[in-house]
């Protein structure tokens, strides 16, 4: 944790070096609030959907969970993963929660929960490539575009490679969460989306778009503070010069994309109490 607050701190100082502070306040300030509530639902839905994928693996450990109560623990997960150290509690909170009342070995819900992660950054890096080839993402990659075609035509072939002989438990899931996790991804760069178009952003969306996902690949690892705040910022103060982008809105993008995923988590705090129900209430 006290890496990730140091890495977070020194991103966040050099944004600062790097921008117009007193533009980036003044974006954020005019930000357009109806856009924004279009970008916190586009950002819930995702959620709800990515609360649906992480119950299919769970049942390809034969664990029944209702979806109510399975987007309700996906919620104080996403809490916890917020204000507890590392960015993972709330994948350890849930893997504890289901072993104790289920009696579901740990290495299986850990396996589940880690796939679910793994998932959704391959699906995050496919569509990044799919967006760079449509931009100007060619252009940055210069003699190495094609890689960009490679990295298209292997992601899914090697993502069940890995599945197939390191998770082969859920193998038969593979194909509804590979589609849901498209799902997922899809919806957040419509929550970007609205961003921009709240700030008034008008041009240039495929770019920023691309830049995004990268930063969203980026906030995965685990060597980001929980949202990628001061990681996403970083990319996008130091990447907009390699894309037809202007870094001021850039910058906004990320801090206004981590704040609504903050006030998301928040929603977690009215399913506190379902910490203290009986396995058969679960």
């Amino acid at each position: 944790m006290l890496v990730q607050l140091l890495i977070a701190v020194l991103a966040i100082y050099l944004v600062g070096q790097k921008i117009d502070i007193e533009a980036f306040k003044q974006q954020l300030i005019s930000a357009n609030p109806w856009w924004l509530v279009l970008a916190w639902l586009a950002f819930n839905a995702s959620k709800v959907l990515s609360a649906f994928r992480l119950n299919y693996f769970f049942r390809a450990l034969t664990l029944e969970l209702s979806e109510v109560f399975n987007l309700k623990l996906y919620y104080l997960g996403m809490l916890y993963n917020q204000f507890l150290p590392g960015g993972i509690g709330g994948d350890g909170y849930k893997v504890y929660l289901l072993n104790k009342h289920y009696q579901i070995p740990v290495k299986g819900l850990i396996g589940a929960t880690l796939l679910d992660r793994i998932s959704g950054v391959v699906a995050l890096g496919f569509l990044a490539l799919g967006l760079g080839f449509l931009g100007t993402g060619r252009e940055v990659m210069g003699d190495l575009a094609f890689l960009l075609w490679l990295g298209l035509i292997l992601a899914y072939p090697l993502f069940y490679l890995l599945v197939k002989y390191l998770f082969p438990t859920y193998k038969k899931v593979l194909g509804i969460t590979n589609m849901q996790a498209l799902g997922v991804q899809g919806l957040q760069v419509v929550c970007a989306f609205f961003i921009l178009k709240a700030i008034g952003v008008d041009v240039g969306y495929i770019d920023y778009l691309t830049l995004f996902l990268v930063t969203s690949v980026a906030a995965s690892l685990p060597i980001s503070l929980p949202g990628g705040i001061g990681i996403r910022e970083a990319i996008f103060a130091f990447g907009y010069a390699y894309f037809n982008i202007a870094q001021t809105s850039a910058v906004a993008l990320a801090s206004l994309f981590f704040l609504i995923s903050l006030v998301s988590a928040l929603i977690g705090i009215a399913f506190l109490g379902i910490r203290k129900q009986p396995a058969e209430h679960l």
